[in-house]
């Protein structure tokens, strides 16, 4: 590539501190914007779905869980029940995605995220290419390679932090080599831009990425970003024109992914039915995969911006006004599921982390195909772990990203 060499050409050492000092950007911001309301949000948004499905609200007051001085005071609809965050969530003509304009779109530029209708259809229908269940299960030995490497390191050390070491690295350099980026690219630097922890003042970053993009024989024909640069379709644009696209990417398959893996690690090694459910029936890791994604889905909310009056669940929404759709709150319904605080593989009505309706996400498969590959090695490797092994948690935590900080093993 012909990027400049600080950012694009680095060896495996510096590519791995680069990775690990990401995770710690990362995790300094979830300290920061964690406080003791942020442990356990699930019971307001239990009492929230008691009074109705729907409720006038602030930005503010639905992201932090309280109105205070110098917060937006942003007038919100927050939607709490399944039945009504599906219906937003189905119909883009009414609730359009156009609502992240005033928050990723000022951090990443405009991209497909905030796209609606044949415009959205367009992108999708490119990246699906990469995104299809037979594109990534043809990636599937390279995922297991990755989390084969990174659990077995920990034996050789006496331990490690699970989400740190193994959750956070798998996902990022399995969306960083999708999207196109070849070995030895800095990118946790990457990915720290793309999310807006890392300041880009100088432009060095952006612009490492702008001539990548400006030379499409530098991407892999079956990359992510290789598929947009020979599209040839004038709505998509070419080379710096794919910029926010390649920020979009990295971000949405690094950040939710991870919090999954790392959830996904929290409930296989704390609930010894979950284990023993494993071990006993390999059939069974769909289900818990998919009940791991209901019962704690690593993003919370997803905006929408009404374009017409209209109602959910009976409240009148005016046209332009902004609607949080509460995945969360949605994957607990009691409505639609029993018990839905309890950890159960053996339900059969899906939950809503991974979208529904034209926006459903891109890369749910690419999910299944990572959390399945890490359960196997899992099961695998803790079965060759001393029988004292400890494991030090946290426990699932957060408001807005949810997912456990730290899962430490010691052996």
């Amino acid at each position: 590539m012909t990027a400049p060499a600080p950012l694009l050409e680095a060896n495996p050492a510096a590519v791995e501190r680069d990775i690990l000092a990401a995770y710690e950007s990362v995790s300094s911001f979830d300290a920061d914007g964690t406080g003791a309301e942020a442990d356990a949000p699930h019971e307001e948004f239990a009492a929230l779905r008691r009074l109705g499905g729907v409720h006038r609200s602030t930005l503010q007051q639905v992201l932090t869980g309280a109105n205070g001085p110098g917060g937006t005071s942003i007038s919100t609809w927050h939607v709490v029940s399944f039945a009504a965050a599906e219906r937003v969530l189905r119909d883009e003509s009414t609730f359009s995605s156009s609502a992240y304009d005033d928050s990723m779109g000022r951090v990443i530029g405009r991209s497909f995220l905030q796209m609606d209708h044949q415009e959205h259809r367009t992108w999708r229908s490119i990246l699906h290419s990469g995104f299809n269940q037979q594109a990534v299960l043809a990636r599937r030995d390279r995922v297991r390679s990755a989390v084969v490497s990174r659990l077995g390191s920990l034996a050789g050390r006496g331990g490690g932090d699970l989400v740190r070491d193994v959750a956070f690295p798998v996902a990022l350099t399995t969306i960083a080599e999708l999207v196109g980026f070849p070995p030895g690219t800095r990118i946790g630097t990457l990915y720290a831009w793309a999310v807006g922890l890392l300041d880009d003042a100088d432009g060095k970053i952006g612009t490492s990425v702008r001539e990548c993009l400006e030379t499409p024989s530098a991407w892999a024909p079956d990359s992510l970003v290789g598929l947009l640069l020979r599209s040839g379709n004038p709505a998509v644009g070419a080379g710096p024109d794919l910029l926010p696209a390649v920020r979009l990417l990295l971000s949405t398959g690094t950040e939710p992914p991870f919090r999954s893996l790392a959830t996904l690690m929290y409930a296989v090694l704390t609930d010894r039915e979950v284990l023993r459910l494993l071990r006993e029936d390999d059939s069974s890791a769909p289900g818990v995969v998919q009940e791991c994604w209901r019962w704690e889905c690593p993003l919370t909310w997803v905006l929408r911006r009404c374009t017409a009056e209209t109602e959910i669940s009976g409240q009148p929404v005016g046209r332009g006004e902004l609607v949080c759709v509460n995945l969360a709150s949605a994957n607990r319904d009691e409505t639609r599921w029993s018990r839905p605080a309890r950890f159960d593989a053996g339900r059969e009505l899906p939950g809503l982390a991974m979208g529904t309706g034209p926006h459903t996400c891109l890369g749910r498969h690419l999910a299944m195909v990572e959390s399945r590959e890490l359960l196997a090695e899992l099961l695998a490797t803790e079965s060759t772990w001393p029988p004292g092994y400890t494991v030090n948690t946290d426990g699932v935590a957060g408001r807005g990203f949810r997912s456990p900080r730290r899962l430490r093993i010691r052996f």
